[in-house]
Order: structure tokens, then C-alpha cells, then sequence
């Protein structure tokens, strides 16, 4: 629900206050005219102000390229999230601003960017093998993403694709990072990780469609494409002949069937 031109304290006019269906504010969101400063420290004290003496889960300050996010958990005066669709990687950029508009509605605050950090590429990776250790450069299998923004599965799922719009890396639920570059490669990699971490499943296994297809099964496909790999020693062949959403659907239905103990954090992708 949203109620536009909100008058607070019969002074202050907010620009457009998100409800949920209850009527509950969950968010307030001031616009502003393309270009004008969004961070004059008394002009946005007063908005602040005045927004967070509604109780929202966050506040929002746009001039519709640029969004400032701030959230009451945090300082009145510094956005928790700055945003610039024209700057930043526009899709990770959109995505983002989703998610943050999406948590604020549901009452959950705003999250935490996901973003990996570690050594950088050229940084030998000590191997323990044998009781010594020794050391090896990194391969692009392990290289680890500095700067990228991961969005969730299920998340993405829920969004209209890009024309055109290729994923780059993958994290997987035991915070290991893929280099990808194809929706076929997520689902693949997905299916790897539950064949190496699940030794209870019932073979063949049906598609997220449930209907006449199997994603896993121990005889090749006789229509569409499939990639061979192997489950406790035996052949099997992973079915490929998606579409990107249904791609997602079905990397979803199986980050579903791992067990808890490898699921630490949600299955992800950058751009």
C-alpha cells in the first residue's frame, strides 16, 4: 500500500510511505528533483527526523538515480546503502535496491551487502597433503571475487531477466566461489554439489516440474541435452534442456534438497 504526500506533525510532508496490508509503515521514501543534493546534513537531519518518528523499518532518500538508504538501527546521518544507477554495475545495482525495498516492506530492516572478500589472486594457497605443506597458485576454480555483489537465488528467480545478461560467479552453500558463464553452469554446479554432499537420494529424480522429465537419471536422455557426472561411483546424466528461469527454478528445488549440515548461506550469483 502506498499513501503518498504523508504530513507528519502537520509540519512536514513525506513523499510516499509503504504500508503493509495491515497498515503498518514499513518504509518512507523522499524524492527529490534529479541533481539536487541528497546529503546536506540539516536538510536530511530534518527528513530523518521526521520519517523515523513513523517507525519505519527504513528510510529512503532518491533523486531517482541516486538512493541513499538509512535505517534506524544505524546513525541518523550516514546511509547504511548508497546506490547510483548509472554508476554501479546497473543489474547488481537494481537488485539490490530491490532487496532492500523488498526487506524494508517485509519488515526485516535492510541486509547486509553481499560481498566476498579475501587474498588477492597472485597469493600462494597453502595445501596441506601428506602431513607437509606445501604451496600452489591459486586456479581460477578457487579464485576468490573481490568487490562482487552476489544475489540470491531465490531472490533472482523472482525478476525478469535481462536480455542478454550472462551470470560470472557462483557461491556455493560452503562459501567456495565458481567462476560460471552460462544459467545452464549454475544449475550444474548446484546438482554437483548435492551429488557430492547428499548419499541418500532416490534415483532417477524428477525436474522441479515434476512431470515426465528426470534431472537426474542413469539413462541418457533421448531428447534434449544432458551432461554426464556421477553419483557414489555409478554413471549418471544431469538433464540441460532448460530455459534460464526454469534453469533457476530447478537449482533452486535442489539447493532445497541438501542437507542442513552444508547448507551455511544461500546459493548465489554476481554479474
Amino acid at each position: 500500500m502506498v499513501e503518498p504526500e504523508h504530513t507528519v506533525q502537520n509540519k512536514q510532508s513525506l513523499d510516499y510511505v509503504l504500508r503493509s496490508r495491515s497498515g503498518t509503515i514499513q518504509a518512507v521514501i523522499e524524492a527529490k528533483r534529479l541533481g539536487e543534493p541528497l546529503d546536506r546534513l540539516g536538510h536530511v537531519g530534518a527528513l530523518i527526523g521526521y520519517a523515523f518518528s513513523l517507525k519505519p523499518t527504513a528510510f529512503f532518500i532518491t533523486d531517482g538515480l541516486h538512493w541513499h538508504c538509512y535505517s534506524p538501527a544505524h546513525s541518523h546521518y550516514e546511509p547504511t546503502v548508497s546506490l547510483h544507477l548509472t554508476e554501479d554495475a546497473l543489474l547488481p545495482a537494481a537488485l539490490q535496491l530491490l532487496q532492500l525495498l523488498d526487506a524494508a516492506h517485509g519488515g526485516y530492516g535492510l541486509p547486509q551487502v553481499l560481498t566476498i572478500q579475501s587474498t588477492p589472486l597472485t597469493s600462494p594457497v597453502p595445501v596441506a597433503k601428506s602431513g607437509k605443506v606445501r604451496h600452489e597458485k591459486p586456479s581460477t576454480e578457487r579464485a576468490v571475487l573481490v568487490g562482487k555483489s552476489f544475489t540470491e537465488l531465490a531472490f533472482l528467480n523472482t525478476l525478469a531477466l535481462m536480455p542478454g545478461q550472462k551470470p560470472t560467479s557462483l557461491r556455493l552453500p560452503d562459501g567456495s566461489v565458481r567462476l560460471i558463464k552460462t544459467w545452464k553452469d549454475i544449475l550444474l554446479e548446484v546438482c554437483r554439489f548435492l551429488l557430492l554432499h547428499h548419499k541418500h537420494l532416490t534415483l532417477p529424480l524428477p525436474d522441479k516440474a515434476g512431470k515426465k522429465t528426470y534431472l537426474f537419471s542413469f539413462n541418457k536422455p533421448l531428447k534434449g541435452s544432458s551432461v554426464s557426472a556421477s553419483y557414489q561411483g555409478k554413471p549418471i546424466f544431469i538433464y540441460t534442456n532448460y530455459s534460464a528461469k526454469d534453469h533457476l527454478a530447478n537449482a533452486i528445488y535442489i539447493e532445497a534438497l541438501l542437507p542442513a549440515d552444508v547448507r551455511r548461506q544461500k546459493v548465489a550469483v554476481a554479474f
